[in-house]
């Protein structure tokens, strides 16, 4: 485990998160508390997180592609077959047809949920954002929902690394990176606590897509502070901002790092 965590760059929890999730061709047990990983790992893995991180597909959506995407790789006992030049083919067969309309989709479906919610943002909405018909809208997503996933994949990627380009390298601290979390999370609270909620529901695709977004900045945390509080940070940031929300408190982060400007 802890030469694929270095080798794809994926924390051993994320990449356990996988494997509970069925991504991940099952490690041969050398023992009872001993696994035996190989190339097929470390290719998947790194393809799981492009498609998150470029194409903001959902765990579930990436669960249905991965089959047809690496027929090969998944079913072989050794990896090696999955060259580096087929990376940008998988990526746009990932997306299944332009992934410049598709992006535009996500980029104002992110802005729309963010901004309103998703019970108050129709298919009618982000058609008129992007300037699409609606029957074009069907050829990428099969609901509203289904765009709200992987709106949330999108979201994961933005707070990340709107964490990361504050925290990294500062020494801040778990307490300090509370506030800085909260901050980077806020544009897009709205979309965390929908998600949340609708987890908290049973919907089918909620619960995992909400594990894949914490686990997400979870790791973006354990990467800047190298400590294991990363969940309880996260947890922290959330009713961070949700309390700055009830009260109307201004943003208590520091002036230096109000300066950096976060993606929103």
């Amino acid at each position: 485990m802890a030469e694929l965590v270095g080798r794809s760059g994926t924390s051993a929890a994320t990449i356990r998160f996988y494997l509970t999730a069925g991504l991940l061709p099952p490690p041969v047990r050398a023992a009872s508390n001993r696994f035996l990983y190989d190339e097929r790992h470390v290719e998947v893995v790194r393809l799981v997180r492009l498609l998150r991180e470029r194409r903001g597909l959902s765990l579930e959506s990436i669960g249905r592609v991965l089959p047809e995407l690496l027929p090969d790789l998944v079913g072989r006992p050794t990896g090696g077959n999955f060259r580096a030049d087929m990376w940008g083919e998988v990526l746009a067969r990932g997306a299944g047809l332009s992934s410049s309309t598709r992006d535009r989709l996500v980029d104002e479906g992110t802005t729309l949920f963010s901004h309103r919610g998703y019970a108050e943002v129709t298919v009618d909405d982000v058609c008129r954002a992007t300037d699409i018909a609606k029957g074009s809208f069907y050829r990428y997503f099969g609901s509203k929902e289904e765009l709200f996933l992987a709106v949330a994949g999108a979201v994961a990627g933005r707070v990340a690394d709107a964490f990361s380009c504050v925290a990294t390298g500062t020494g801040l601290g778990p307490e300090k990176s509370v506030g800085v979390l909260a901050t980077a999370m806020s544009p897009h609270l709205a979309v965390v606590l929908d998600l949340t909620s609708l987890a908290a529901q049973r919907r089918p695709g909620y619960a995992i897509a909400l594990r894949s977004l914490t686990a997400s900045v979870g790791d973006a945390v354990r990467a800047a502070l190298a400590s294991d509080c990363a969940d309880e940070v996260v947890a922290r940031a959330v009713f961070e901002a949700v309390r700055r929300v009830v009260t109307g408190m201004p943003d208590p982060t520091s002036p230096q790092l109000k300066a950096v400007a976060l993606p929103t």
